[in-house]
């Protein structure tokens, strides 16, 4: 199990926007329901928006303005421990490097990209990290659980409006904004919510509408993935949007070596001391060499660095399934 006083440091992110929102453009076309699926939990038929009105809605002004999105985690300390050792060529303090421009030269930078969505509570504008992986529909986008299931145990509020811009950058969207048309989540996740600790369940399966026509893996690319339990894995990378001592409208990458730490849900943590996950990076990839999803970022501890939620058996494999079985 991971330590008590570990847990509670646990934070994928620093605070939400209370900004309100101007009125809200037209609810999409309601979603298609995926055949049941065990273990996993779709979001009912929230507000989302349409192609067209993704693009008027989400301008470069409210994208710039949207903040990382808060787990409602007990206090951390004020600075991060440093990362060590330091594997990323050109590597900060905390192992992060700046990803090269532009963004769609690399692969893995390519379908790296921001998660914007509005919390239906505040109206606030939030921002997370995602990817592009494979499926058999070609539209799946991954993320953090955390990122579009907001709220804790007995509050079940959904991200609305939520949208995905692959190789986002400062503003620009090179290669389109996508559409959300639903979500799944595990429903071990949606159990517990957002309770003051990241969770191994932290992972979501984002279904993304087409867009002229066309699916956002065959525009993009898509990260393959394999089901890692558990063990130890070198030299993976992972890429993702940081805000606090970054910008958050630079993507950076960082090189880690992982390995098991014990957790909440009967599976665990990929952890590193390699690197240290600024709120924004939360739902950014983990990839390994043959650019394949491991996991996804989960939080950061700020005694010990970060934690990834693994693309396990009994959490990942379900969210995936039930994305595909909708025809996504």
């Amino acid at each position: 199990m991971v330590p008590k006083t570990m847990r509670a440091a646990l934070t994928a992110a620093v605070g939400l926007t209370t900004a309100l929102v101007l009125a809200a453009p037209p609810l999409a076309a309601a979603a298609p329901l995926a055949p049941p699926v065990t273990g996993v939990t779709q979001s009912p038929q929230v507000r989302q928006l349409s192609p067209a009105d993704a693009e008027e809605f989400w301008t470069a002004e409210r994208m710039r303005s949207a903040k990382p999105l808060i787990q409602n985690v007990k206090e951390s300390p004020e600075a991060p421990k440093d990362a060590s050792p330091i594997l990323t060529p050109g590597g900060d303090r905390w192992g992060n490097a700046f990803v090269a421009r532009p963004y769609t030269g690399s692969f893995n930078s390519r379908v790296t990209g921001k998660i914007y969505a509005i919390d239906p509570r505040t109206g606030g504008e939030f921002y997370c990290s995602g990817s592009v992986m494979n499926s058999s529909g070609r539209s799946v986008v991954s993320t953090a659980a955390h990122c579009v299931f907001l709220g804790g145990p007995s509050q079940h509020v959904w991200a609305e409006n939520l949208i995905f811009v692959p190789s986002y950058d400062n503003g620009d969207t090179p290669l389109g904004i996508w559409a959300a048309a639903t979500y799944w989540i595990p429903t071990s996740y949606f159990n517990h919510g957002n309770d003051t600790f990241t969770h191994e369940d932290d992972v979501a399966s984002v279904a993304i509408q087409q867009l002229n026509g066309q699916r956002i893996t065959d525009v993009v690319g898509g990260l393959g993935w394999v089901v890692n339990n558990s063990g130890t894995i070198n030299g993976f990378t992972t890429h993702g949007y940081p805000l606090e001592v970054y910008t958050g409208e630079d993507q950076l990458w960082c090189r880690g070596n992982g390995r098991d730490v014990g957790g909440l849900n009967g599976v665990t943590y990929l952890f590193t001391n390699n690197c240290v996950a600024f709120g924004g990076w939360s739902g950014g990839p983990v990839i390994n060499g043959s650019n394949q999803l491991l996991a996804v970022v989960s939080g950061s501890d700020r005694f010990t660095n970060s934690f990834y939620a693994r693309a396990a058996s009994n959490t990942w494999v379900p969210v995936v399934d039930a994305a595909q079985a909708a025809g996504f």
